[in-house]
């Protein structure tokens, strides 16, 4: 532990600075919960970084007297080497590259997970819309294929109606026809009959006529005899004149 009971950078961060640099030893947390962080620069001077894991204890902020804490731990025996106190610069700068090429190699990482995610909400999207599609063209086509069982359905039932309006047009046609056939039958009945009528009453007439007819020709035939009669009478009458004649 390195503590002091000043609060003056000259006496803290510039001397454990030093033996940052100098020693095999490095900073770790005190472990207080009371200060402040210590400083990693001060005006122009630029200390090691880690030296904020010291601890900086103000009177005005925590009424108390004026403190700096610091926690060291070694990891190995020796001093550091001129070359290597002369190059902490160097290897500041180097890591704070290494740190910005880490940044640029994350940033890049990202970039590249972002865009494979966009991708993949791409081509979700683009799935889902084609799935879509397809469910709207499966839905086009049953309604369609309602549509068409419906327009089927119709047809048929507009066929049946056809089919019974055939139907009964075909009754009503054949029952026109069968009254016609009846009022035809009728009516050659009623010719029929009326022939009947005439020819029977013709048949009495010339029946009632015959007869007459018939005494009539047995009249002439009788009126004939009587004149032959006669004619052989007189025929004899004038043969016995002549014959007394003579």
């Amino acid at each position: 532990m390195y503590s002091t009971c000043s609060i003056s950078v000259e006496e803290n961060e510039w001397v454990v600075d030093y033996a940052l640099k100098n020693r095999f030893v490095k900073l770790v947390e005190t472990g207080l919960e009371v200060g402040e962080p210590g400083m990693s620069s001060f005006k122009d001077k630029r200390f090691h970084p880690t030296l904020k894991l010291a601890k900086r204890i103000y009177p005005h902020v925590h009424n108390m007297d004026g403190f700096f804490v610091a926690k060291l731990r070694k990891f190995a025996n020796g001093v550091k080497s001129v070359e290597v106190v002369s190059t902490m610069e160097d290897e500041k700068k180097h890591k704070s590259i290494e740190k910005a090429k880490k940044q640029k190699a994350n940033q890049k990482k990202k970039a590249a997970k972002q865009k494979s995610k966009e991708l993949r909400k791409e081509k979700a999207l683009a799935k889902a819309s084609e799935g879509g599609e397809k469910k709207k063209k499966a839905k086009d086509a049953a309604k369609k294929g309602k549509k068409k069982g419906e327009s089927a359905a119709t047809a048929e039932a507009v066929g049946d109606v056809t089919a019974k309006e055939e139907v009964k047009k075909d009754k009503s046609s054949k029952g026109k026809k069968d009254s016609d056939a009846k009022l035809a039958g009728k009516k050659r009945k009623a010719d029929t009959s009326s022939a009947d009528k005439k020819a029977s009453i013709e048949n009495k007439v010339t029946k009632k006529v015959k007869p007459e007819t018939k005494k009539e020709e047995e009249v002439s035939a009788d009126a004939s005899k009587d004149r032959k009669r006669d004619k052989k009478a007189k025929e004899k009458k004038s043969k016995k004149k002549s014959s007394s004649a003579k």
